[in-house]
């Protein structure tokens, strides 16, 4: 019998609102995986259920800062979005200093974002996008069916759920199906449609069966080839759609982390492309996160990646960095789960990267001479956008499927 992995999740979930002044959380914890930490533990192979129902997590705000001085004012008042110098360090800021700057960027982007809409519900024809967009919505608290984007949401649910085929591929590559399967996830777990389950459940199902013997997906959904960077979109959406309680074999969670352990870089730190070749800051930060949520937090090839990814700078230029948004994405959550000083040395300063790169109407744009430019990612600024927004919305701690 094969053997399978369930998380309960709670759906008496309430919607939109983010409580400014419960529970701020201290995040100065060791490298070690604490006890009583929601998520996955180390040494587990598998999913399993340590996380309590999401209505905590959607009531409480829990704002993950530094031990930082109150009654700091905030920085940059007076100075246009956009404009201005980008600083090397942030100011201190109070907790909830931090919170309602966060909120108000956040939501000149989710507006900018909803204007860009099309009418069939989508922004763009890649799944990818559109999921992730969806995810930025979601990642604010925005609930389909309720609040200011109800509709915005709904449109973008179903357009989503059209763009899967019958065999259950959203879009045509492993990279779009497994962002948009993430996307299904979230939404159905605050989402009671029924159709949501049953598209989710053949989305996972070919997950399962793209898995190559070594344990990886590639752009095909044919288990024939792996590499990294597809491999982590597939780790989260598993992650995310274990946690809406669709079962997860053990046996694709233990290929996965033999995977990823394939692909450490014993002279450095990191992790390859493909196998042991190819390191770079964004296989790196990814193969940190895919280890971690998939419970090896303790692994031994973490320590190292970190310090080989903490001397990567964060500036807004290409450079090391050749895909600004996508190694910002997976950095953050890793150091997120990391926490202690490796975290608090880092957020501070994308956050306030980001702070000062957002333009007047919410959007961003993406730095010269990187990968990212609107001829791979699509038009309008939707992609920067949503993407800028879900690195920034690791403050707001919505989405279960990155939560400790």
């Amino acid at each position: 019998m094969t053997q399978t992995r369930r998380l309960t999740i709670h759906r008496d979930i309430q919607p939109t609102a983010c409580p400014m002044t419960t529970a701020l959380e201290n995040v100065s914890r060791p490298l070690a995986t604490s006890q009583g930490a929601a998520g996955l533990r180390a040494g587990s192979h598998g999913f399993q259920p340590r996380r309590k129902g999401w209505r905590a997590s959607l009531l409480t705000l829990v704002v993950l800062v530094a031990s930082l001085p109150a009654g700091s004012p905030v920085p940059g008042a007076g100075v246009a979005c956009g404009q201005g110098p980008v600083p090397l360090a942030a100011d201190p800021l109070t907790e909830a200093a931090v919170v309602a700057k966060v909120e108000k960027t956040l939501d000149r982007s989710l507006k900018y974002l909803a204007s860009k809409q099309l009418p069939d519900g989508g922004w763009h024809n890649n799944q990818a996008v559109n999921g992730l967009t969806v995810l930025a919505f979601l990642g604010r608290g925005h609930v389909p069916g309720r609040g200011p984007y109800a509709e915005v949401l709904e449109n973008a649910k179903r357009a989503i759920l059209r763009g899967q085929n019958d065999k259950g591929l959203f879009g045509g590559t492993m990279y779009e199906h497994g962002i948009a399967t993430l996307a299904v996830s979230e939404l159905y777990g605050m989402d009671p449609d029924p159709l949501l389950e049953e598209r989710l459940r053949k989305a996972v199902a070919l997950i399962v069966s793209a898995q190559s013997p070594a344990g990886g997906w590639r752009y095909n959904p044919t288990p024939t080839d792996q590499d990294l960077s597809v491999t982590v979109v597939q780790i989260v959406a598993l992650r995310a759609a274990n946690n809406a309680e669709i079962e997860v074999p053990a046996q694709v969670i233990d290929k996965a982390i033999g995977y990823i352990r394939s692909c450490v870089v014993e002279n450095g730190g990191g992790y390859g492309y493909q196998g042991k070749g190819g390191r770079t800051p964004q296989t790196t930060a990814a193969g940190i996160v895919s280890l971690q949520l998939l419970g090896q937090y303790d692994d031994p090839s973490i320590p190292p990646a970190l310090e080989f990814l903490n001397k990567v700078p964060i500036e807004w230029k290409g450079g090391q960095v050749n895909y600004f948004y996508y190694f910002h994405y997976y950095a953050i959550q890793a150091q997120y789960q990391t926490g202690g000083e490796s975290w608090n040395a880092w957020h501070p300063k994308i956050r306030e990267l980001l702070f000062s790169r957002q333009n007047g109407d919410g959007s961003w744009d993406v730095p010269e001479g990187t990968a990212e430019q609107s001829g791979t990612v699509g038009p309008n600024k939707v992609y920067w956008t949503a993407m800028a927004s879900l690195i920034l919305e690791i403050y707001m701690h919505y989405l279960p499927a990155y939560q400790r």
